[in-house]
């Protein structure tokens, strides 16, 4: 028998009534979808409610939910959607933050170890600085591509644009943020 991914059985066993399931699904997604809300607005009650309201609204039309291939993309895009759609009817603009990724540090020597701290925190605050004047477009597909590894055509679906139009979000984004790397370095 082949193997199939427990994302997978869970989908197909929510969409069947298992609330064991539904709540797995949850549990799996619940913290990567409340960091990604962030990304798409800081306020808090638009995430809170758009999440609330997803999973309400996936409950209840379950046995009409389509098939997906991946649980994660289709959270992240219905998310999107409706934190967009409430946004919108409540007059308030998209904004977005960058959350701090610190990588962890070879070992060595405490006073080393110390010092590469200060300088990863100064770099990490000056990327974050950077980022923060990216355009808003921009600031989103970069997080979707590197904080959350969604490939440039589910960066696209998300979005809710073209794949060429994700692309060069993703492309322009970097290319500004090199050249500001550039200019705050020297």
């Amino acid at each position: 028998m082949p193997h199939v991914p427990q994302n997978d059985r869970n989908w197909r066993a929510f969409k069947k009534g298992s609330r064991e399931a539904f709540e797995c699904i949850y549990r799996e997604h619940i913290r990567d979808l409340l960091n990604y809300g962030y990304k798409v607005t800081t306020d808090r009650r638009i995430i809170e409610d758009s999440i609330q309201d997803l999973f309400v609204e996936l409950w209840n039309g379950r046995e009409t939910v389509s098939e997906t291939t991946s649980v994660r993309f289709y959270l992240f895009k219905a998310l999107r959607y409706k934190i967009v759609r409430n946004l919108k009817s409540g007059g308030v603009f998209l904004l977005d933050e960058l959350t701090e990724d610190c990588e962890s540090m070879t070992e060595s020597s405490y006073e080393h170890d110390l010092i590469a701290l200060e300088v990863q925190s100064a770099q990490a605050a000056n990327l974050r600085e950077l980022i923060s004047t990216l355009p808003a477009r921009q600031r989103e597909a970069i997080n979707l591509r590197y904080y959350h590894n969604f490939t440039n055509e589910e960066i696209a679906h998300i979005m809710g644009v073209n794949y060429q139009s994700a692309c060069k979000f993703i492309y322009t984004g970097l290319k500004n943020l090199k050249r500001n790397l550039e200019v705050s370095v020297m």
